[in-house]
């Protein structure tokens, strides 16, 4: 309950000038330390990303063979490859993002050719929890 007390404290501070400009404050402090800078702005970027309304980019969950045959991991699809790449690999190939477990905001790009991509109808919460619980959630 803390975690959501505070999550909710902060979104009522971020409505109004006041809490905008702590926000942005403590933003600006925290990006001005060395690693700790670096590493927020990333998980900040990500965690917009993969949070964000607006955007569809990782809402197909898909299932692909990784890191080896017979090796199965879950993943988000976000787009099929065009141009340069898919003009130097002859094969129209799809990029999937496969986070790591529990750290979803981190993971790795990989391009799969879209013929070995099992798309799951699983949706993208449903998926993030699953992978988050290292496979123990119930809805796999």
């Amino acid at each position: 309950t803390v975690p959501l007390l505070a999550i909710l404290l902060i979104g009522l501070m971020a409505r109004n000038f006041v809490g905008r400009w702590l926000l942005e404050f403590g933003e600006g402090t925290l990006s001005k330390i060395p690693v700790a800078g670096a590493v927020y702005k990333t998980l900040k970027q990500l965690l917009e990303t993969f949070l964000s309304n607006k955007s569809n980019r990782f809402r197909r969950v898909v299932l692909v063979e990784y890191p080896r045959k017979g090796t199965w991991a879950v993943g988000f699809a976000t787009k099929e490859n065009k141009g340069e790449i898919r003009d130097k690999v002859g094969e129209d190939l799809i990029n999937v993002f496969v986070p790591t477990t529990p750290n979803p905001t981190s993971g790795f790009l990989l391009m799969f050719p879209i013929d070995e991509v099992i798309h799951l109808n699983m949706s993208f919460e449903e998926a993030s929890k699953f992978i988050v619980s290292a496979g123990t959630s119930t809805k796999s």
